[in-house]
């Protein structure tokens, strides 16, 4: 690579996640550091989304993210960074600035200056990824998250709008439940106030239950709020109370990465049942009655049950196209069915070494192309010598607490 190109490469690798928003036109929410959005490449509500603290991105959808803007640029535009080309035009994205050419004759000093620079940005870019790496704001996050789920009680006890909710959703009763809590008043933080501190826009009931990882530990948790008034989701429409904009009303705490959510039954079982949402889990275990020789199990979304993909297994949409920042109409690429080999093994749920079945539930309501190339990636992920993993499907454009719930009311 020319030491031209070079520079301009670590310029670009030194352009931040936020800056890189900005320049590719992403939505920011007034006072947050958490902007989730749909995803420009692969659509959705709010499939994607980006941190400016964290200075990271991530898409459930195509199972894709990171800690740098070259990466979000060339997943927003439908580029291939494995092609150099591609790369070059993310690189001229983040920077704002046309891809330079040939600078032309320079002299013994301009030509040992323009070393020295690429030199000092690789140091200093180098630098900045080693300080990204520490572990304390995770740790940290991770101790809130776990400490909130502790304070929960027991839904045997208390729960009884944890069971009413998912009566409500299709779900069925349950009696009590080794995993999932129940708090009746809990704060739903949103943005800053006027001294910079954490503001609670609302606070209410709520369903929350853990992430736990291999050795059955919590690193985090999910957690529902819950509004039984509200149908046909019952939940809270929550929304910002400077922008009006509709916020999600189930929020991670702490860590997903590597983890899943226990719904009912024992992790020791030898067939699992799961998928991305607490709700479909539960609804489809409340069709089979419960076995008592399953566990059941929710990934959190779909980038946690898939992991990433290899990029050589990327494919165009067979109809969805999207403007790139040139006005053309491109292909939306897609996620590929095959995971990326070098991945590591918290790069997304673990499932143990015992399971003889895997049964995987897809959502029906999400886009279908990606959904299903998600999904033949996590069977692919989790496969093993032996082990059955089925992909059960609901009807189109629907899911299994829709479908539980619609039986309900007939």
């Amino acid at each position: 690579m020319a030491d031209f190109i070079a520079l301009f490469v670590e310029d670009a690798r030194a352009v931040s996640v936020l800056d890189a928003a900005k320049r590719l036109g992403l939505k920011f929410r007034a006072r947050a550091s958490e902007h989730p959005q749909p995803c420009p490449q692969c659509g959705g509500s709010d499939t994607f989304a980006f941190n400016t603290a964290k200075n990271k991105w991530n898409c459930r959808a195509g199972g894709a993210g990171g800690n740098d803007g070259i990466g979000m640029a060339a997943h927003c535009e439908g580029l291939d960074l494995h092609r150099r080309q591609h790369f070059i035009t993310a690189c001229s994205i983040v920077l704002d600035r046309p891809i330079p050419g040939d600078p032309g004759p320079e002299s013994e000093q301009e030509r040992i200056e323009r070393r020295n620079r690429l030199q000092e940005r690789r140091s200093r870019n180098d630098a900045g990824t080693v300080v990204q790496a520490q572990p304390d704001v995770r740790e940290r996050e991770q101790r809130k998250a776990c400490a909130i789920y502790r304070a929960a009680a027991a839904v045997g006890r208390y729960g009884c709008a944890v069971t009413d909710y998912l009566a409500a959703r299709g779900c069925g009763r349950i009696n009590a439940s080794r995993w999932l809590r129940y708090a009746s008043n809990l704060p739903y933080w949103h943005g800053q106030d006027a001294h910079g501190r954490p503001k609670a826009i609302y606070s209410g009931s709520a369903m929350l239950a853990p992430f736990i990882d291999r050795h059955l530990v919590a690193i985090g948790c999910h957690i529902t709020w819950l509004d039984l008034a509200s149908p046909p989701k019952y939940r809270p429409q929550l929304k910002d109370p400077e922008t009006g904009e509709l916020l999600p009303s189930k929020k991670m705490r702490g860590s997903k990465k590597g983890g899943l959510i226990p719904l009912f039954g024992d992790p020791a079982a030898r067939r699992w049942v799961g998928g991305e949402g607490i709700e479909n889990g539960a609804a489809f275990a409340c069709w089979e009655n419960w076995r008592d020789d399953t566990f059941y199990f929710a990934a959190g979304d779909l980038g946690n049950l898939a992991g990433p993909a290899d990029p050589a297994s990327r494919f165009a949409h067979p109809s969805l196209k999207k403007a790139d920042a040139k006005g053309v109409m491109r292909p939306v690429m897609v996620a590929g069915p095959e995971p990326r080999p070098d991945q590591g093994a918290d790069d997304a749920m673990w499932v143990a070494k015992h399971v003889e079945e895997l049964v995987l539930l897809a959502d029906g309501d999400s886009e279908r192309v990606m959904t299903a190339a998600a999904m033949a990636r996590a069977r692919s992920r989790h496969a093993r010598a032996g082990r059955a993993i089925p992909i059960v499907w609901p009807k189109p454009g629907s899911d299994f607490a829709s479908m539980a719930a619609a039986q309900r009311v007939a």
